[in-house]
């Protein structure tokens, strides 16, 4: 038999998200212009010094170490977890992984089975799907409300009518910005538990929450749901995405068999964990989160205004993250001229060429989130570029034909 590549190599999308990175550079090589890049899903600061004065300094940790997680870290979260939420984790509960991303990998390399159902609350990150399906899985997208919300019927149906394992999604949401209210946790909390199945709540950014509120956690509830587990991680409050670092908290027998995988594949980096310790205990870390914050929020203000005034968009203001996340299907079926050719409008992967191209604003298609009526803009970038992004945005459309 000849040597191929796996069903589910194959079957693997790229990341919509990472993959944009080389046309953005195509178009701005090739056409000699700038592009405004809002497709980022991470701050546009990095860490504080004092953060980067202990990664150096936790080079001296050169040598393995435990695979669930360094001594002094895992405590702190626990810690932090009990702090923010009011949950009771255990240290010995928390498993450090590579990433948040690694951390709902190992969660479903843990609890899968071939044919398992998960039903992934849309519209949902990028990833989720796909991390799925390679652990073996069935992914299982379920519509939101019109206003994007979570459905809780419609959760239940899928849940009822597929093998299901798990249910999966992120408040504050990637890509909407919906932040999930207690009585949409308590409404999915209790379907996981009617019909026994995991319940995977990413919450990597609920330190992200605007207008002075705080985004509601499902671990925050008076009877937590044994099977809730917890993926978090500190790159985005930090803005250090590129560390690679996040960790899962959950049921004892499930971390311990995260442990057991992880032994075999990659556990986190010694240096950055140390580094990650510090940042916890930072005033300059939190008042660096804040101002984040604070400036993310003044952008939300400025796009979400500058996009509703423009004829077929609408665009919802999100509640927290840092994406806005606007319906422009009231755009479809116009064209545009480009480069000596007629193109027309059709669904999100056009558009996002429509605004690469006409207005030189890099944003992410709707489609691989489940939504393929809407884009996906992020906010973490400068007062300046968004108000230019809008310019041009505001140009483009005002030359499309109908």
């Amino acid at each position: 038999m000849a040597a191929e590549l796996s069903a589910i190599a194959n079957a693997v999308q790229a990341s919509a998200t990472l993959s944009l990175k080389a046309e953005i550079g195509r178009i701005e090589k090739t056409y000699g212009v700038k592009v405004i890049d809002m497709t980022a899903g991470q701050p546009d600061i990095g860490p504080t010094p004092d953060v980067i004065e202990a990664l150096v300094q936790g080079g001296k940790l050169y040598k393995y170490g435990p695979v669930p997680g360094e001594a002094g870290l895992r405590p702190l979260l626990a810690e932090t977890v009990k702090k923010e939420t009011g949950a009771s984790f255990t240290s010995d509960q928390i498993i450090m992984t590579v990433g948040a991303k690694g951390g709902i990998d190992s969660v479903m390399r843990a609890i899968l089975d071939p044919g398992d159902a998960v039903a992934i609350l849309a519209p949902y990150w990028v990833t989720y799907p796909e991390v799925v399906a390679i652990s073996g899985g069935k992914p299982v997208s379920v519509d939101p409300t019109p206003d994007l919300r979570p459905d809780i019927a419609r959760i239940e149906t899928a849940v009822r009518e597929n093998p299901t394992k798990a249910i999966l999604y992120s408040s504050p949401s990637n890509p909407t910005g919906v932040v999930y209210t207690r009585e949409e946790l308590d409404g999915i909390a209790a379907i996981a538990r009617k019909f026994d199945v995991w319940l995977v709540a990413d919450e990597i950014y609920r330190e992200f929450a605007f207008d002075g509120k705080t985004a509601p956690s499902l671990f925050s509830a008076d009877d937590l749901y044994e099977k809730a587990v917890l993926v978090d991680g500190p790159s985005k409050r930090f803005g250090i995405p590129g560390w690679r670092l996040g960790f899962v908290a959950g049921r004892l027998d499930l971390v311990k068999a995260i442990g057991r995988i992880q032994g075999h594949a990659a556990n986190a980096s010694r240096p950055i964990q140390a580094a990650v310790e510090v940042a916890y205990g930072s005033a300059q870390a939190r008042q660096a989160t804040a101002r984040m914050v604070s400036r993310y929020q003044q952008n939300r203000d400025l796009v979400v205004e500058g996009l509703n005034s423009l004829e077929g968009i609408k665009c919802p203001t999100p509640a927290g993250a840092f994406y806005c996340f606007p319906d422009v299907s009231g755009l479809y079926g116009r064209t545009y001229e480009f480069d000596g050719s007629t193109n027309k409008i059709e669904n999100s992967t056009d558009f996002r060429n429509f605004l690469l191209r006409k207005a030189n604003v890099a944003t992410v298609e709707g489609g691989p989130f489940g939504r393929d009526t809407h884009m996906r803009i992020s906010l973490a970038i400068s007062r300046e570029d968004c108000a230019a992004a809008l310019e041009n945005i505001k140009k483009a459309v005002s030359e499309l034909v109908s």
